[in-house]
């Protein structure tokens, strides 16, 4: 598949630093699989969910690795056969239940494993609001100078409605007792949580 840049794939290196010892991925919002390609070494079992069969689709067409798997659903009703030492959600969790699907990824962890979300909100406090304006112009050169291609662009689906960042803490802190939630370019946030 050939790569593109926008400001999910900007955050894929990350992705692929955390779980560099992982060798079973869960990759839940996978799009057109653009990170689950980016992500295959040739040592990991990745799999790859989205309800979009048409994204399904797509990366299945372009797939001739026996390490990747593309499955057409929602988080919500996936029955995997096996626990993963990965979960990862790229701007995807925004699309679901937070609370719940967090529920349903801790459950689905090997010991140890890592939960890891690139996710997008809504500011809701003054601090959440500066930083949202000193990321403007830096995302806009960065942006220009990789020539960003949308999701629009890529016919990946799309939502605008973005949970309160105030919401998202209050979940996290419930949920996923000791992860930190850090602010990142793009318009994103980045939480790495480890179970125990």
């Amino acid at each position: 598949m050939d790569m593109y840049w926008n400001h999910n794939s900007a955050y894929y290196p990350w992705v692929k630093k955390k779980t560099e010892n992982c060798m079973t991925i869960l990759d839940v919002g996978c799009g057109d699989g653009s990170l689950a390609f980016f992500l295959d070494d040739g040592t990991k079992r990745i799999v790859g969910i989205d309800p979009d069969h048409h994204c399904i689709e797509r990366a299945s067409s372009v797939n001739d690795s026996g390490n990747l798997q593309f499955r057409c659903c929602g988080f919500e009703n996936f029955t995997p056969d096996m626990r993963f030492d990965a979960i990862v959600f790229v701007a995807s969790i925004h699309h679901m239940d937070m609370a719940e699907s967090l529920q349903k990824a801790k459950s689905l962890l090997s010991p140890s494993g890592k939960l890891l979300i690139v996710g997008l909100a809504a500011p809701s406090s003054i601090t959440d609001w500066v930083l949202e304006a000193a990321r403007v112009i830096p995302s806009k050169v960065i942006s220009a100078l990789h020539h960003m291609q949308t999701s629009e662009e890529l016919n990946i689906s799309t939502s605008y409605d973005y949970p309160a960042m105030k919401e998202i803490r209050s979940i996290v802190k419930k949920e996923l007792p000791g992860a930190r939630i850090h602010h990142a370019l793009h318009y994103r946030y980045l939480l790495e949580w480890t179970a125990c």
